[in-house]
C-alpha cells in the first residue's frame, strides 16, 4: 500500500536540524505504516510553523532525509509571523496551490491521510481523491475555521462568524466529500459533523493524542548548570509549553504571587517555554524562591523534570476549542503518573476522571486557584504520591503501541475497501 499522510505544523525529527524534536501524530502515523512494509509520503511545508523560520530543504523535490523515515515533501511556503494574520491565510493559500500543482506528477497512493487544519490542504487532498478515486480521511485536530471567529469576536467585541466565506465553503466541500473523518477527541469529531453537515459514517472514528512510549534519556545536567536542585523535597508543579496570556497562566501566576509563605515552603513551580508572559515569569523567578524558570527545554530535560515532579499545570482559557480537546500534555503527564492542575472539564473530565487525577479550579478565579495549591502544600503524602490511574491511563489511551497499531489498520481498511 502506498499512502499520503499530509500534515503541516509538526516537528521533522527526521531532519537533523530537527533531530532532537519527537515525533507527534503524523510522524508516528509513517513509522507505524512504514514498519508494516508500506510506502509512505508525508507532506508538509518548508516553513517551520513554531520556530517560523524556514527550513533548510529544497522544497518541492520528493526526498528521505532519514533512511528510515518516510519519503518527504516540502511544500513551498511563504511564512508568517503571527497565528492570526492575512499573512497566515495567504500562506496557506500557496501551500494549497502548491499541492496542487505537485500532486498530479506523483505516484499514486491508495489512501490520503489528512489534517485539518489546515482547511485549504484537506479541500485539496479530498479534491485530489474524488477526481482519482483515492479514498481521503480528514484528521480534525483544531477546530478551524470557528477558532479564528471567535478570537477575533474576543479581541473586537463585535460578532464575526460565518465571514471567511472561501474556508467555509472549503471546509464544507472537504467534510462532506471525505470518505473518513477522524479526531482527538469525541467532542472534536461530533463538532465536525454537526458544524459541516456531515453525515455520521463508519470511516468516522476517535484515535486519542499518542505519544511514544520509549524513554527519551534524561538531561539532568541542564538542571544541574542552571542551579536547579530537581530532588529538594517540595512538592513540584510544572508548566511545559507557551507563556502566552491568551491562556489562563495570568490566573495562575497571581494566585502564586498571593501564597502566604507556609505554602511557598512546600511548593516548588516550574515554567519551561517562551512567550510574552516569559519576562514576567523569569522576574518572578529572581524574587521568588519558590518559582524556577527553565526557558526553552530539550525533550531530555523535560523527561528528567517530569520524573521528579508531581502536578503538571494546563491553565488554559474556557474556550470551546480548549473544552473539547485532550491537549498533549495530557500524555506527558498520565506518562509520568502526575496529577493535572486544570480548569479543563468537558472531554478531559470525561476522558480522565472523576478522581483524584484531576484538580480543578475555575477559570479566572484566582482566590479559588490559590486555595487549592494551599491544600496541596498542606497535603504533601497525597500529592506528591504518583496519582493512581495516571499510568494505567496512558498506557490503554495515549501510549503510541496501543493506539497506533489500531490507526494502522484503520488505514488500510480504508484503503482496501477503496479498492473494491
Amino acid at each position: 500500500m502506498r499512502a499520503w499522510i499530509i500534515k503541516t505544523g509538526e516537528p521533522v525529527p527526521h531532519l537533523p536540524a530537527e533531530s532532537g524534536d519527537r515525533l507527534f501524530r503524523a510522524g508516528l502515523m509513517a513509522q507505524a505504516l512504514l514498519e508494516r512494509g508500506h510506502e509512505v509520503t508525508w507532506w508538509t511545508t518548508q516553513f517551520h510553523h513554531q520556530l517560523k523560520t524556514m527550513r533548510d530543504v529544497t522544497p518541492s523535490e520528493p526526498c528521505r532525509p532519514n533512511t528510515d523515515g518516510p519519503e518527504m515533501i516540502f511544500l513551498p511556503s511563504k511564512g508568517y509571523t503571527r497565528h492570526i494574520s492575512p499573512a497566515r491565510f495567504m500562506d496557506h493559500a500557496a501551500v494549497r496551490r502548491a499541492f496542487q500543482r505537485l500532486a498530479p506528477k506523483q505516484p499514486r497512493p491508495d489512501v490520503i491521510l489528512c489534517a485539518w487544519p489546515t482547511i485549504d490542504l484537506a479541500f485539496a487532498a479530498v479534491q485530489f481523491g474524488r477526481a482519482h478515486n483515492i479514498p481521503v480521511v480528514l484528521d480534525i485536530r483544531d477546530l478551524w475555521p470557528d477558532i479564528f471567529y471567535e478570537r477575533i469576536t474576543a479581541k473586537t467585541g463585535l460578532p464575526f462568524t460565518g465571514y471567511m466565506i472561501p474556508y467555509e465553503r472549503m471546509g464544507r466541500k472537504a467534510m462532506r466529500g471525505a470518505d473518513g473523518v477522524i479526531s482527538i477527541t469525541n467532542g472534536m469529531l461530533e463538532w465536525g459533523q454537526h458544524r459541516f453537515a456531515r453525515e455520521a459514517s463508519g470511516g468516522d472514528r476517535v484515535f486519542y493524542q499518542s505519544q511514544s512510549a520509549t524513554p527519551v534519556p534524561e538531561d539532568l545536567r541542564f538542571w544541574t548548570d542552571k542551579g536547579v536542585d530537581l530532588d529538594t523535597p517540595k512538592t513540584r508543579l510544572v508548566w511545559a509549553g507557551t507563556l502566552i496570556s491568551d491562556l489562563d497562566i495570568q490566573t495562575l501566576l497571581n494566585a502564586i504571587e498571593a501564597l502566604p509563605e507556609s505554602a511557598t515552603k512546600e511548593l516548588e513551580f516550574v515554567f519551561c517555554g517562551s512567550g510574552d508572559l516569559a519576562p514576567r515569569i523569569e522576574g518572578m523567578a529572581t524574587r521568588l524562591p519558590h518559582v524556577i524558570y527553565g526557558g526553552w527545554a530539550s525533550q531530555g530535560a523535560l523527561t528528567a523534570l517530569y520524573a521528579r515532579s508531581h502536578i503538571g499545570m494546563m491553565c488554559y482559557l474556557d474556550r470551546f476549542d480548549f473544552q473539547l480537546s485532550i491537549p498533549n500534555k495530557v500524555a506527558d503527564f498520565t506518562r509520568s503518573s502526575m496529577r493535572i492542575l486544570t480548569n479543563l472539564g468537558s472531554e478531559m473530565q470525561r476522558v480522565l476522571g472523576p478522581d483524584d487525577l484531576l484538580i480543578s479550579y475555575p477559570t479566572g478565579d484566582v482566590g479559588a486557584l490559590q486555595v487549592k495549591l494551599e491544600e496541596i502544600a498542606a497535603n504533601p503524602a497525597i500529592y506528591r504520591a504518583p496519582a493512581p490511574r495516571a499510568r494505567a491511563l496512558f498506557d490503554r489511551l495515549f501510549d503510541a503501541r496501543a493506539v497506533m497499531p489500531k490507526f494502522a489498520d484503520y488505514m488500510e481498511q480504508i484503503a482496501k475497501e477503496g479498492a473494491t
